[in-house]
């Protein structure tokens, strides 16, 4: 959570929990989890963050791969012949009847 820590000056959302329990007083996670139940929301949170951060970036790569697909279909166009070599075209298809 690099970018999420930079936009909030370093916090880590991974240590938050609500204890369950009265016997509960720790100041971290980890110590907390030893002396009874907690509900570690900060890790939820942490884990949907990324997942949302991961989801977004590979629906703009998936978004531009299919423009650039896209792209590529109507590329190959065929070019639409001048005035001149639709005439030399008439000609020439006359010639090969006669």
């Amino acid at each position: 959570m690099p970018m999420i820590g930079a936009i909030t000056g370093g916090l880590d959302f991974s240590n938050y929990f609500t204890p369950l329990a009265k016997s509960v007083t720790a100041g971290n996670l980890a110590d907390a989890k030893k002396q009874g139940a907690v509900l570690a929301w900060g890790s939820f949170l942490t884990l949907t963050l990324n997942f949302l951060i991961v989801a977004f970036v590979l629906f703009l790569v998936i978004r531009a791969m299919n423009q650039f697909k896209r792209r590529e279909e109507a590329a190959p166009a065929a070019p639409k012949l001048t005035r001149q070599e639709e005439l030399l075209t008439e000609i020439r298809d006359l010639l090969k009847k006669s």
